[in-house]
């Protein structure tokens, strides 16, 4: 059999001379490592420690981990402490830090701690150029991988968008996410293997334009 005999197509044939875009045509920050002020940290720490005393809830040690835009402390509660009676001092906690707000994980899926997450005061932009030149993007071996930005260790956050051809985003970001699932996929895919159909379904008043 003659199919047989060519074997599976491989779209990339079809262009052996292909370049992808350059890393050059993102732009770059220099802010793309996350940083935060050490007075900052050893201060949040003191004061999520003190507003934790002053209800009497003890804590055997407190760490931070920081992000581009969150910086995560967590807390190990001391013996027979209630995880709920934490939880229920989240708006004590963003007062005392004046922070606009914070989420508490209680506790953090698969450990037994409590985490506390408290917006930077000078927050880092996650540039698309760091992520698509990251080693996690360059490697990755999804179908269709689409890298959305960084989790709060600092690590690629991706998804392979085959596994989820029905995907709704709601809220604000519609835009952003539209346009870091292309930039994602045509850093990765080669012309052969896309095809974009996209359709646009607000209600125009063609009579503006008219005028």
């Amino acid at each position: 059999d003659a199919l047989a005999e060519l074997g599976p197509y491989d779209p990339t044939l079809d262009l052996p001379d292909y370049q992808f875009p350059g890393i050059d045509l993102l732009k770059g920050y220099d802010a793309d490592v996350a940083q935060l002020d050490e007075d900052e940290l050893r201060t949040n720490k003191n004061r999520i420690t003190q507003v934790l005393s002053n209800h009497g809830i003890e804590i055997t040690s407190i760490s931070a981990t920081i992000g581009p835009t969150i910086t995560l402390y967590e807390i190990v509660p001391a013996p027979g402490v209630r995880i709920s009676k934490i939880k229920s001092l989240e708006d004590d906690i963003a007062l005392s830090l004046a922070a606009a707000g914070i989420r508490i994980i209680a506790p953090i899926p698969g450990k037994g701690t409590v985490g506390i997450e408290v917006p930077n005061k000078n927050p880092q932009i996650v540039s698309m150029r760091s992520v698509i030149n990251s080693k996690a993007f360059q490697e990755c071996k999804y179908e269709l991988p689409v890298a959305f930005g960084k989790t709060i260790t600092n690590s690629v956050f991706m998804i392979d968008l085959a596994k989820m051809p029905h995907l709704l985003v709601a809220g604000m970001g519609q835009s952003s996410v539209l346009d870091v699932l292309i930039i994602s996929l045509l850093y990765k895919k080669y012309p052969s293997q896309l095809k974009f159909v996209l359709v646009d379904t607000r209600e125009v008043d063609f009579t503006t334009y008219a005028k």
